[in-house]
């Protein structure tokens, strides 16, 4: 059964984020970072969804549980990839200088180890693509954003062609949404993350999904998005 974001704002705000697994902190991150801005647009909405700050402290909180995981040795490379790319994406304020550090130094471990400058891929991945974009915004290095085109049009042919399987729909989704937002593509990947938030919708109003804590964590995230844009056109 479909809930609102009220609805699941009240519920993932009473689960204490330790309880949450691994693979819910990057929906759960980023449901919480739209409710920031959600709150930063509208800021009569602190009746509905408290303050900025407490927002901002509870992604603090899954940040600290991203920054330890980044260095918990039994983290598969792509998972970490994954948990880096998602802790760059928790700056929001100066405050957040800490993790960003960390992440920066965790991320160019893996792309540049030799520290010579010359960047290497691991993995092409929706999450690669993410962390490739994230070191572009925050240090500009053009190579980052040149990898991370690569990889989206390698990634085009396959979400078109609805290759994916269930589970890979909102990798690909918030792949193709963070590199539209900091490097861009024109219509085409507007057309690719169209595509994507369909069918990731229609994934979450059907059966696919169940009422486990990472469906409603996903609920929550592609919600409170959809709220976030819908104030910021109006």
């Amino acid at each position: 059964m479909a809930m609102n974001l009220n609805d699941l704002y009240k519920k993932v705000s009473a689960i204490p984020i330790g309880d949450f697994p691994p693979s819910a902190l990057s929906g759960l991150l980023h449901g919480y970072i739209s409710v920031y801005s959600i709150v930063r647009v509208s800021p009569w909405l602190e009746d509905v969804y408290g303050s900025q700050w407490d927002i901002h402290e509870r992604i603090r909180e899954i940040a600290g549980e991203l920054a330890d995981l980044i260095k918990d040795p039994s983290v598969t490379l792509e998972d970490r990839v994954g948990h880096i790319a998602d802790l760059m994406g928790a700056y929001l304020t100066y405050s957040d200088m800490d993790f960003l550090d960390i992440a920066l130094d965790a991320a160019y471990g893996i792309i540049s180890p030799e520290r010579n400058g010359e960047i290497v891929l691991p993995c092409r991945t929706p999450e690669m693509c993410r962390l490739l974009c994230s070191c572009y915004y925050f240090t500009g290095e053009e190579e980052c954003a040149k990898l991370a085109k690569e990889i989206v049009k390698e990634f085009k042919t396959r979400v078109l062609e609805n290759n994916l399987t269930d589970g890979e729909v909102w990798a690909y989704l918030h792949s193709f949404e963070f590199y539209a937002n900091i490097v861009g593509e024109g219509e085409v990947c507007e057309y690719v993350v169209n595509h994507l938030k369909d069918k990731m919708l229609f994934l979450l109003k059907s059966d696919v999904m169940h009422e486990t804590m990472l469906s409603q964590v996903l609920h929550f995230n592609v919600l409170a998005s959809c709220e976030y844009v819908k104030l910021e056109n109006n």
